[in-house]
């Protein structure tokens, strides 16, 4: 019989029961979090790791640590709960009458350049459709896109991992941002060479690390390695240390309008560091607002979205 398929040999309180336990790292104090007697606890577990046929903990005296199955089994079942409620939210917005709410997220240069363009497309498409937006440096996009958190994430770079699927969007040159008073603000764009001796105000890297390498690798092509770098976040207090004249800053040509009093923005004069935006969704995502998000992808940015026609 179908249903058979999915019959097993525990329930979601089963999975709730195990992830508290794993979160505490303590039997005692996930049943005092659950409000459930510590014998009936430990029942509820030695059935899940009965069913699994493994052991999802260490039991070190009164110490517990995961297993790997465990660490597996918890990193998986987080996101399948996860997807579960997504999934009984938008069933209650249908049997409403609405669309299903979409969670979009977005790095704030996306937000600032093209993003709302290709939002408002999408509301005109999905009569009554609902939306949350979150905004996140791009590798918290991508974490979240993957652990089924959001469904669609506009990002600063084009992953490749094999769970997700990305739509490239447009490609587009990164320029500098320097104090207003600096020598070289006479000049009406820079050459990457004459900023040598500069201080590199950067992004922390672990946020972007393909763009953070792509600007330490053009500056290595123009025969140098920056001799300080400081790594801040968010772009705001990069470009106020600009003002302050603690440094120069790289910053997408489309967000030039971020320049403040004290500073000001020149274009590099050759080839240099590239921004290529990308919208990603898991793999296994589909419906009515993916093929419309795809098909307006398409019309507004297909001549920009291939990076060797930018170089």
């Amino acid at each position: 019989m179908m249903l058979s398929r999915y019959q097993l040999a525990y329930q979601l309180r089963h999975i709730a029961t195990f992830q508290t336990i794993a979160e505490e790292q303590s039997f005692r104090r996930a049943a005092e979090r659950l409000h459930i007697a510590q014998p009936a606890l430990s029942r509820q577990i030695a059935q899940l790791e009965g069913a699994l046929e493994c052991s999802l903990f260490h039991r070190e005296g009164r110490r517990i640590r995961l297993t790997r199955a465990g660490e597996f089994f918890y990193r998986e079942s987080v996101r399948t709960l996860q997807t579960l409620a997504s999934i009984a939210e938008q069933t209650r917005n249908v049997a409403e009458g609405r669309t299903a709410l979409l969670r979009l997220g977005y790095s704030s240069a996306a937000m600032s350049s093209f993003l709302p363009s290709v939002i408002r497309s999408i509301r005109d498409g999905l009569d009554g459709a609902d939306f949350s937006f979150v905004e996140k440096t791009s590798d918290q996009l991508i974490d979240a896109v993957i652990r089924g958190q959001l469904d669609a994430a506009f990002v600063l770079h084009r992953p490749e991992n094999p769970l997700l699927r990305m739509i490239p969007i447009r490609s587009e040159p990164v320029g500098i941002i320097l104090p207003d008073n600096h020598p070289l603000a006479a000049q009406d764009s820079l050459s990457l060479a004459s900023l040598r001796n500069e201080t590199f105000i950067l992004f922390p890297r672990q946020t972007n690390p393909v763009m953070y390498d792509e600007i330490l690798a053009a500056c290595r092509e123009q025969g140098f390695s920056p001799t300080r770098v400081r790594e801040v976040a968010p772009r705001s207090i990069a470009v106020g240390l600009v003002a302050a004249g603690a440094g120069i800053a790289t910053i997408a040509e489309s967000l030039q309008h971020s320049c403040v009093n004290g500073t000001c923005y020149r274009p590099l004069t050759e080839p240099g560091p590239r921004i290529r935006f990308s919208c990603i969704t898991a793999l296994e995502t589909s419906g009515e607002w993916l093929d419309l998000l795809g098909d307006v992808l398409q019309r507004d940015f297909a001549s920009s979205a291939n990076p060797s026609t930018q170089r």
